[in-house]
């Protein structure tokens, strides 16, 4: 069986009122049609780039699995009829990587269950004051045309 990655952007209402529901629907989905979860989480609720079928944001859920080759088309057909998945783009993923990449995404499943609240900041911008550099850049002085006819 190969690895896929498969990132489905799901309705936002529904998933605010049923998150479970939602993404249980996204791993039937997938063991329907043979597959088996190697990770699965939340990536980002975020503002889409255009409107999709009146829909303006939109939730990404991120999954990797392993399913026949076979399995993929019927798949994305499914995802496709699906009211609550408004798109979704499946990648064969590469068999020297897929191991650091499911690894990677349990990870970040962990730290995001983990931290309360959102994720720290590089700090305070700096206040007003000299801004770094080599300093001022010495203006030449040109004396004016009527002196200079002299």
């Amino acid at each position: 069986m190969v690895v896929y990655e498969g990132m489905f952007i799901l309705d936002p209402t529904k998933y605010s009122r049923d998150p479970a529901a939602i993404t249980q629907q996204v791993a039937d989905l997938i063991t329907q049609h043979g597959g088996t979860i190697l990770a699965a989480r939340l990536w980002d609720e975020r503002k889409l780039a255009y409107p999709i079928n009146g829909h303006k944001k939109g939730v990404y859920w991120l999954t990797y699995f392993k399913m026949p080759g076979t399995g993929v088309s019927p798949l994305e057909r499914q995802c496709e009829i699906n009211d609550d998945i408004i798109r979704k783009l499946i990648l064969k993923v590469d068999a020297r990587i897929a191991d650091a990449l499911v690894q990677h995404a349990l990870a970040g499943n962990e730290a995001a269950t983990k931290r309360p609240g959102p994720l720290p900041g590089p700090g305070p911008l700096p206040g007003p004051g000299p801004l770094p550099g080599p300093g001022p850049v010495p203006v030449p002085t040109v004396a004016p045309a009527a002196a200079a006819a002299e």
